[in-house]
Order: C-alpha cells, then sequence, then structure tokens
C-alpha cells in the first residue's frame, strides 16, 4: 500500500498509520509518500506517486482536500484500483468542497477506482492488521472478535470501539464511510454478509439513499444486523397534500422498514452495545424467560420490566420448587418464578439450579442477576465462567446482570469472555432484541398477491391526467381503485343542478355531495363535502353553494352513496425516495392526523404483512368488534390493501395516495374517497 501525506513532524496525522499498521503488524509492503523526501520508521518517503513500485494495491490520501484529485489522477496513472480517502473539507464543508468531491467521482470512474470516504477515519481489519486510522489505536485497546462496524462518522466509530472494548466485545472489521462518494453501506453490507469473520453488523447511518437495497441485503443473510440512524428530524411532517405524506415521515418510515426486513435498530449507544453482548449467545426462540436473582428486592425488580417486554414467566413445575426448597438454609423463601436465591451461598448450587431451569421445555431463556463482594470473589468468577458452557450447552441464552465493584467488573471483562449486562433492565431489553430477531428469521415467507387488473384503464387516466398537468380529480382517483378491484361507493358527476334528481335516484338516498378541484387538496377545509343530504331540495342548494367553489374547467361537483354503517380506517401510500413505495393503514377520517394511529410497511407486502398492519393498530382492534358490537369484515382490507401496494409498485408515476375514508362493513369494505398525486414531473 502506500500511504500519502507523511511527513518527519511529529504532529503529521499521516504517520499514525504508518504506526497502527506497524503496531498491528500488517504484513504487506508499506510506501511513503510526502512533500519532503525523509525517512520515517525506517522507510523512505518519496515525493510523488509516480515514484511509487508497480501493482500497488491501495492507496491511503490524507493531505489537504485542494489537492486530493490530482493525487487521485496520479493514482490512476499508476493503476492503483483502491483508494481511501480520510481527508476532511468536501461536500460536508462547503460548495467548494462539493465541487472537488464530483471532481473524485468523475476521476475514479474515468480510471475505474474504487474510493472510501473521503472525510472518514478509515477501516480496520483485525484478521490481517489492516488498521489505518489517522488516530492512533494499541493492540491492548481492541480485541479481535465477530462484530463489524460501519459507521458514517470517524467519531461514532471510535466511540463504537471504545465502548465495545470496555464491554469486551471483539471486533472483527470496521469501516468508516465517510461522505460515501462511491461505496457506500450498501457494497460493505455486501462484502460483511459473505465474511467469515463477522457474525454480527452494526451500522450507524446520518442518511440512508438506498433503503431498498439494504432491505434485500438484509433478507438474504441470517446474520443480525444493527441500525443506530440519527438526523431522525420529522422532514416530511409539514402541511402535505395527503395525509399520507404527513403522517409517514422519515423516521417512520424508516422504522417499519428494518422491522420488515428483521434489521434491529438501535437508538443509543448502550442498547447497541447490549445487543452485541446478547446476539453472542444462543439465540432467544420463544417467550418464556425464567428469572434468577440473588436479590428478592432485584428480582421484583426485573419481573416488572419482564412484563413490559411481553415476556411470559412460566411458573416451575413442583418436583422443580421441591428440589430448590431442599436447598435452602431457612426455608422462609418461595421457589417461584422470579426465583429468589437470596438464602443460598453455594455457588456450585447456582449452577445446579441454572441447568435444571435451562433443562426445562418451559424456558427460553434465563436473567440470571448476581452480586459479589470481596469474599466470594473468584467462586463469582468460576460461576460466570461456567454460564457460558451451559448457554451453549443447551441452547438458550443466560442474561447475566452482575453488580460488584468497579475493579471486579473491569477485571471480569479483561479475562472473561462472557457479556455482562449493568441492570437488569438491560438484560431484559437485550433478551428481547434476541427473541424478536428469532422470530423475524423463522416466520413464514410467503410470497405478494398478483391480481388480474385493468391496468390499460389506469394508463389512460394516467395519460390524460400527465398531458394536462394536474393530479387525478376524485372521479378519476375512485375509478382507479376499482380498476384495481377496491370496491367505491356509487356515485357520478353532476354536470348541472337539473342532474341532481336522476343522480340521487340511481345512486339512492340520503347521499353526499363533494367538491373536486385540481386546487383543492382537502375538501374538508374548504366546506366541500356535504353529508346525509336525504331530499332533493337540500341537495339542490348544496350544489349551488359548491358550484362557487369550482374555478377551472376540471372542476366539479360529485353526488355519492351515503354509507352511514361500518367503521371509516384509512389506506394510504406514498414513495419514499429511499425505501419506494410505502403503505399506511390506520384509523380513518377527518382526525387522522390528530389520532396518529397507524402502520407501514413498504411495497410489495404480503397477505401475512397486511394482516400484521392490520393487528398492530388500534383500528385492527376496533374491526374485531368492542363493547358488544359485532365484528367488521377485515379479511375484505387485507385484499384492498395487497391490491393498493399493486397499485403502487404497476405505477411508479403515483406519488401518492389516500383513501380516506375506507369503510369496512360486516361484509366489504367501500372506498367513499380517495385523492391520488402524481410525481412532479405530472404535477401542475
Amino acid at each position: 500500500m502506500a500511504i500519502v501525506g507523511v511527513s518527519e513532524n511529529p504532529e503529521n496525522l499521516a504517520r499514525n498509520i504508518v504506526s497502527n499498521l506497524i503496531e498491528f503488524q500488517f504484513p504487506g509492503e508499506i510506501f511513503l509518500v510526502g512533500n519532503k523526501e525523509g525517512n520515517l520508521f525506517g522507510k523512505p518517503i518519496r515525493v510523488s506517486i509516480d515514484e511509487l513500485p508497480e501493482e500497488i494495491d491501495v492507496a491511503i490520501i490524507l493531505t489537504p482536500a485542494p489537492t486530493v484529485p490530482g493525487l487521485l489522477e496520479s493514482c490512476g496513472r499508476k493503476r492503483i484500483r483502491w483508494v481511501v480517502v480520510e481527508t476532511g473539507g468536501f461536500r460536508e464543508y462547503s460548495e467548494a468542497g462539493a465541487h472537488l468531491e464530483e471532481q473524485l467521482l468523475q476521476i475514479a470512474r474515468t480510471w475505474g477506482i474504487r474510493i472510501v470516504g473521503p472525510n472518514g477515519v478509515g477501516i480496520f481489519n483485525m484478521e490481517n492488521g489492516f488498521l489505518i486510522p489517522f488516530l492512533r489505536v494499541w493492540k491492548d485497546s481492541v480485541r479481535r472478535g465477530k462484530v463489524s462496524i460501519l459507521s458514517q462518522s470517524g467519531g461514532v466509530l471510535f466511540t463504537y470501539l471504545n465502548l465495545l472494548s470496555s464491554a469486551n466485545v471483539g471486533i472483527a472489521k470496521m469501516v468508516s464511510m465517510g461522505n460515501k462518494i462511491d461505496l457506500g453501506e450498501v457494497e460493505y453490507l455486501k462484502y460483511l454478509i459473505q465474511d467469515p469473520e463477522t457474525d454480527i453488523i452494526g451500522l450507524y447511518a446520518e442518511g440512508l439513499e438506498r433503503g431498498r437495497e439494504l432491505m434485500d441485503i438484509a433478507r438474504s443473510t441470517s446474520k443480525p444486523i444493527l441500525i443506530q440512524k440519527a438526523n431522525t428530524g420529522m422532514s416530511s411532517r409539514h402541511i402535505a397534500k395527503l395525509h399520507t405524506a404527513a403522517l409517514a415521515n422519515d423516521d417512520q418510515v424508516l422504522d417499519a422498514a428494518l422491522k420488515q426486513a428483521n434489521v434491529i435498530r438501535v437508538r443509543d449507544f448502550r442498547s447497541f452495545v447490549n445487543a452485541t453482548k446478547i446476539l453472542s449467545l444462543p439465540a432467544m426462540k420463544g417467550n418464556r424467560l425464567a428469572i434468577l436473582s440473588r436479590s428478592g428486592g432485584i428480582a421484583i425488580i426485573a419481573a416488572d420490566v419482564a412484563e413490559t417486554y411481553g415476556f411470559h414467566l412460566s411458573p416451575f413445575p413442583k418436583h422443580f420448587r421441591d428440589r430448590v426448597h431442599s436447598y435452602f438454609r431457612a426455608k422462609v423463601i418461595q421457589p417461584t418464578n422470579p426465583l429468589d436465591l437470596g438464602d443460598l451461598f453455594d455457588f456450585d448450587l447456582y449452577i445446579k439450579i441454572l441447568e435444571q431451569v435451562l433443562k426445562a421445555e418451559t424456558v427460553d431463556g434465563i436473567l440470571f442477576q448476581h452480586g459479589s463482594t470481596g469474599m466470594d470473589k473468584e467462586p463469582s468468577r468460576n460461576l460466570i465462567r461456567a454460564l457460558g458452557d451451559l448457554s451453549v450447552q443447551y441452547q438458550k441464552p443466560i442474561a447475566l446482570c452482575y453488580l460488584t465493584s468497579e475493579d471486579e467488573m473491569a477485571f471480569i471483562r479483561r479475562t472473561i469472555d462472557y457479556p455482562i449486562f449493568a441492570e437488569p433492565g438491560d438484560g431484559l431489553s437485550a433478551l428481547a432484541i434476541s427473541r424478536d430477531h428469532h422470530r423475524g428469521k423463522t416466520r413464514p415467507k410467503d410470497l405478494a398477491s398478483a391480481y388480474s387488473v385493468n391496468r390499460e384503464r389506469v394508463s389512460n387516466l394516467l395519460r390524460r391526467a400527465v398531458k394536462e398537468r394536474r393530479n387525478f380529480l376524485l372521479p378519476e382517483a375512485l375509478d382507479i381503485l376499482k380498476a384495481y378491484g377496491i370496491p367505491i361507493a356509487k356515485g357520478q358527476i353532476l354536470h348541472q343542478k337539473g342532474d341532481l334528481k336522476k343522480a340521487t335516484a340511481r345512486v339512492g338516498k340520503p347521499v353526499a355531495l363533494k367538491v373536486f378541484s385540481p386546487e383543492i387538496f382537502h375538501k374538508s377545509d374548504v366546506g366541500g363535502v356535504a353529508l346525509h343530504i336525504d331530499t332533493l331540495s337540500g341537495a339542490e342548494r348544496v350544489y349551488e353553494k359548491m358550484k362557487g367553489l369550482c374555478v377551472g374547467p376540471s372542476s366539479g361537483v360529485y353526488v355519492q352513496k351515503m354509507i352511514d354503517r361500518g367503521k371509516e380506517v384509512i389506506l394510504g401510500a406514498k414513495r419514499d425516495p429511499s425505501f419506494g413505495p410505502v403503505l399506511l393503514f390506520g384509523l380513518g377520517g377527518i382526525y387522522v392526523e390528530v389520532l396518529q394511529e397507524m402502520s407501514l410497511r413498504v411495497a410489495p407486502i404480503t397477505r401475512s404483512e397486511a394482516k400484521a398492519m392490520i393487528s398492530e393498530s388500534k383500528a385492527g382492534m376496533i374491526l374485531k368488534g368492542i363493547r358488544g358490537e359485532g365484528a367488521l369484515d377485515s379479511k375484505a382490507v387485507v385484499e384492498s390493501l395487497l391490491r393498493l401496494s399493486q397499485l403502487m409498485i404497476d405505477f411508479p408515476e403515483i406519488e401518492g395516495i389516500d383513501i380516506n375514508p375506507l369503510k369496512v362493513l360486516k361484509k366489504g369494505a367501500v372506498a367513499l374517497d380517495a385523492r391520488i398525486l402524481l410525481t412532479k414531473t405530472g404535477e401542475k
């Protein structure tokens, strides 16, 4: 490799790259390039990339940003195909820096160079000693292991390194992705899921531009992928033309997408470290938890927390309770779940009890709280060592919460390769991650439904709307739903007041009148909806008022059959820039944005995913029937969601859809209103 930007100056940062490679015994040849000739660590410093020998595999550049394009050209002429740019001062700094990035990318494409960075701290590869950060790293501060980390931020990368090392979690590989002008998380993830040295993958990102590809990669591997996503502002939560756009902000879409792809989302560093600890143990394959604690008080606290994570504390069988009770000295503690071990001081008995619990078919995992004083440190250490053997033997996780002095904890983490949690809540949240990830891996995989639909009808309406540079009008939107098999309420366009008598007779009273116009996004805001009209004279008065809201030849009034029975839900869709089409289900009506009650999925969805969308929403609970009400037809909602999913996949020209409300009946469901927006090329 070539390291570009070194000097004999003790404050030179690039010399730290050389020091790290020497510290971690990188076996390859290292060549140095700088502004002045010299000698560093016994290696000559050349003054030009052109002076390097042929067949250099990779160059690491750490020089001022304006110099980097010229150096990259030199790398191209020298046929160096891999370049790590650790320099900052690009688009994260200024417009001029962004222009420099464009130059880099153009040069790289000309010469077939792949770039890591810029604006990062490089790569760590514990397998071969390829550690190239410009900050010093020492061997005794990093343990080799099976966790690999990708981070957009160099500072966050070192934070992970320090926290994982302090928790005795070993590292396989780390990449500081920086500004990701060429290689990004998708390329690195593809590599890491094939890497035999990596069992667990962590990713810190401030932006995910290729979310759909990330989902595909996550689905292709059984390796756990953890993501900590920053920059989670509500950028989509503004005055929007669709309820769906206002509700499904960027962070909520990300949550739904990661859950769908069985990616573990963590919110902070502590959660990330705890997740890596538990994922190094056998998976928690069910929801049945046993709590064993040396403290009765902590056992009670843990039981309360376990309930919040949905764990079930199965009662221990009588023969087990009798045996444990026989071990107790004072016989004043009942052996229940949670199990208070405070009357026992023989740690060999702890091991026997733990083994009996692990053997039980009614237990999927254990939270074990232990504490030690100066007198029992050595027996406690032996106990912790035994936990690892037991967990592997019975293929069930034991989350250890160990309360002791800081000095003893530091010693344990240095000498015993077993994860330890600081408090019961940490262990329980980690066990929940293990359980949920295993569920995601083992849930049945079904395929998205494909319906016979009238695509030609939608294409014709689409061509007309694009030609007139407008979005779909209400009657057109309803017609599109009908073309895709989503039932709509009877209705027709009113061309003049004289049509009201025939129209109301045709659709059936009572009726609703609705204004439609390319300029009106939410009809209720302008008085453009009138409901429960059961007389001709009343319909005529409302019609005259609504005609005043119509501007232009594309505006008009629509009469529709009122459907009073059933419950209102919303079905929606929006096209996310990273994840593509996203579907929404929730409580419908005019208060949908206030109630914020919905679930999301990335399309295309399967039947099981559509059912899950309904079941995880309070709207789904209402459809089941409450306070003596009969159940409504949730199967019809599933069908409508699947058809909406297909519509969004078939027509990328559609930016978003609101079906609000969809009236769910005892049998069937009917769309009463809809709005469909086109992408910007089709908007007015």
